[in-house]
């Protein structure tokens, strides 16, 4: 059904009547006349030229079925279309009121991840995980580690830590003393995982930085024999041990132990939509919290579900505009520059 009205576009030189126009074409005009959706990011999203976009939206170009479905399509995922059978037969809108109701999606990445970690553990190798900030690895170590009880010790790594420091973190996360000299240490720790062997989990990896440390890990597995080992870190873990190690023996030595890599690729749109799908947000909101979402440089997906954090704590279900969003997560930004 069609809307019988004439608007002026933005030079006043000519006016177009919009009588007899589809609900796809009238709707994608006002996502990018009144709502400032930018023509190039529409064009990308249906996969035609701007060009295209361009006269479509101005009534210039002649519609299909074809065209018509990829508009609906985009429109919905932007939270402007609604079909009138899902209207009557929806649910009514039950807004989260707090990020601990956000659901926890499978994403690919979280997909990776498993992979890696259950074949390091159960064929006893080295696993190498590597990928940007805020994609939530520490969260899926935690449920990992949740679903195995008993099985993974889990360390975070510091820039801080020393050898003897980090020998000494795990020695006390095995229950052992933590005294003695680092030599005293790994040979006490052998001792405990040849009799009762863990998978050991060491999270931002990439803080260790120095071959020293990759090393003393290393001594570890070989002596003790019976254990998996998975290093998660940003992507520079991965520029050590999978793309320049050929350069370094020491690291050679270590990147030759883990067959089992992944680097992660970060949400994909679909998968952030099931993160936001019940938060009450204004279509301009949600379309800014997926941009947030999809861009490291923006934070990724730690920042999207931090300002979700706030956001949902003030408003308790009623709706988050743009605004709530770009003040927020500039604060947060700015907080964890």
């Amino acid at each position: 059904m069609g809307a019988a009205q004439v608007v002026r576009i933005e030079s006043e030189s000519e006016a177009i009547n919009m009588e007899g126009w589809s609900k796809e074409r009238t709707l994608l005009r006002k996502l990018v006349k009144e709502e400032g959706t930018k023509v190039a990011d529409v064009a990308r999203e249906l996969g035609d030229s701007r060009s295209l976009v361009s006269l479509y939206i101005n009534g210039k170009y002649a519609e299909n079925e074809e065209l018509r479905e990829k508009v609906r399509n985009y429109l919905r995922r932007v939270g402007m279309w609604e079909d009138e059978s899902t209207r009557e037969n929806a649910a009514p809108f039950d807004p989260i009121v707090s990020s601990d109701e956000l659901p926890f999606v499978e994403t690919n990445d979280v997909k990776r991840m498993r992979y890696v970690l259950k074949k390091a553990a159960t064929k006893l190798k080295f696993g190498i995980i590597a990928g940007d900030p805020g994609l939530g690895k520490t969260e899926t170590l935690k449920k990992y580690i949740a679903a195995n009880p008993g099985t993974a010790i889990y360390i975070r790594c510091k820039s801080t830590h020393t050898v003897k420091s980090l020998l000494q973190e795990l020695a006390d996360a095995l229950g052992l003393p933590d005294t003695g000299s680092a030599n005293q240490l790994t040979r006490r720790i052998v001792k405990q995982l040849k009799r009762t062997p863990y998978f050991l989990i060491f999270d931002e990896a990439d803080l260790l930085k120095t071959a020293d440390k990759y090393e003393a890990l290393r001594d570890i597995y070989d002596e003790a024999g019976n254990i998996g080992v998975a290093l998660v870190g940003n992507l520079a873990l991965a520029e050590m041990f999978l793309d320049f190690a050929e350069m370094r023996p020491e690291l050679k030595r270590l990147a030759d132990r883990a067959p089992f890599h992944q680097r992660l690729q970060g949400p994909t749109r679909e998968e952030v939509e099931q993160l936001i799908e019940r938060v009450n947000l204004t279509p301009p909101a949600r379309k800014l919290m997926i941009q947030i979402a999809l861009n490291p440089r923006k934070g990724g997906l730690r920042n999207c579900v931090e300002i979700l954090d706030v956001l949902l704590d003030m408003t308790k279900g009623q709706p988050i505009t743009e605004e709530m969003v770009l003040d927020i997560g500039q604060i947060n930004l700015n907080a964890n520059a």
